[in-house]
């Protein structure tokens, strides 16, 4: 790919966000840590140029593996890196926070729930209807296995996206977004020991429950130890920011232009982001935006403020968008016939539909469901 197309989609992706702010307006949320707010978008952005990517091999090859471009396979698995970084120093950060006052773990998952399930349970109602087309609606797996592989989607992947329905690569209808999913689950129910480890107290059995069902979800995934270490650095990242103010210094321009180059070295030198070090330099890198280090700007713009509210239903429908736009509105033999140019072109045409419908459904599925939380629970 020329990387000259680059900032121009993400040019087309600040304008759809303004565009579709002024047909579905939605306030900015308030929230105490706006400048991880508005990184979040910019990370589903990139694992959306990390799939496209991938899809441009996948046509030629049939095979869907990592992009051959250091670039591009760290915008994929980098930003997967801040995703679990983010997780772990928020939910330390209310940890340590409510540290003299009980912690109602009932309330906290029923809230994880609330939070992730209604969004995920649309994005795969629409697989299984992509997954009809793609079976002619006729049955072609017998009915216990259908059952079982639908309830593996279900629940969130955990143990694999399994194929439906005799269906080949079931999970390229959503770039196989799902794997990440199982992860953040196994950090909510380890949150009891990480508890302890504060000296918050915690019930036994709420600590026997909660660690039986992350130990199970750990087996079933068989989940690589490296995929964890981002969650360490979060939780690092949370006990540093709760013990020392040091955003006065980490707010300073050097440290963004510091932030930016150890990046950009991670990138030149390194082709995978799941590895120890280009872990590490997320870690650090996270440390800045955690202390309120705007990057020039960037990460606390109204435009990224509003892009990071809707990105958890960038990254689950992205994938369904382009492998619809692929099979269906033009076909997989055309789109492998496309020039380099015009392959970009579609992905550039695909940007504003992925953020106009992820803003519809922030908006009607997203948060109704959060202030139904909200209202059950107090």
């Amino acid at each position: 790919m020329n990387y000259f197309f680059l900032p121009i989609l993400i040019l087309i992706m600040l304008l759809s966000i303004y565009v579709t702010n002024k047909v579905i307006k939605l306030e900015t949320s308030t929230v105490v840590f706006t400048e991880i707010d508005g990184m979040r978008g910019y990370l589903a952005f990139f694992v959306f140029l990390h799939h496209s990517y991938i899809w441009r091999a996948f046509l030629k090859t049939d095979k869907w593996v990592e992009p051959q471009s250091n670039l591009f396979n760290h915008f994929g698995q980098t930003s997967v890196n801040f995703f679990f970084i983010i997780t772990a120093f928020l939910f330390t950060t209310k940890l340590l926070t409510s540290k003299k006052i009980d912690f109602d773990w009932k309330k906290y998952i029923t809230s994880r729930f609330f939070r992730m399930f209604p969004m995920y349970f649309f994005s795969i109602i629409i697989v299984f209807i992509v997954i009809l087309f793609e079976s002619d609606f006729e049955q072609k797996s017998s009915i216990s296995d259908i059952l079982k592989n639908t309830l593996s989607w279900i629940f969130f992947t955990v143990g694999g996206a399994n194929d439906i329905n005799k269906i080949e690569n079931t999970f390229i209808i959503n770039a196989g977004v799902t794997w990440t999913l199982p992860y953040e689950w196994m950090f909510y129910f380890l949150l009891p020991l990480l508890a302890l480890a504060f000296k918050i107290k915690v019930k036994l059995k709420t600590i026997v429950i909660f660690t039986i069902i992350a130990i199970a979800i750990a087996l079933l995934n068989k989940a690589p130890f490296n995929n964890f270490l981002p969650f360490v650095g979060g939780i690092l990242v949370a006990v540093l920011i709760h013990n020392y103010n040091l955003s006065v210094i980490f707010k300073k321009n050097i440290f963004s232009l510091i932030g930016i180059l150890a990046i950009i070295i991670t990138i030149i030198f390194t082709h995978r982001g799941s590895k120890p070090m280009p872990i590490l330099i997320s870690t650090l890198f996270f440390i800045l935006v955690a202390y309120g280090n705007s990057f020039f700007g960037i990460f606390s713009g109204t435009l990224s403020r509003k892009l990071g509210q809707i990105t958890y239903s960038i990254y689950l429908i992205h994938g369904i968008v382009l492998f619809i736009v692929f099979r269906y509105l033009i076909g997989f033999k055309i789109t492998l016939e496309l020039t380099e140019a015009e392959y970009w072109g579609v992905i550039a045409l695909c940007i504003f539909p992925i953020i106009f419908i992820s803003q519809l459904t922030f908006k009607y599925i997203e948060i109704p469901f959060i202030y139904l939380n909200k209202k059950n629970n107090g």
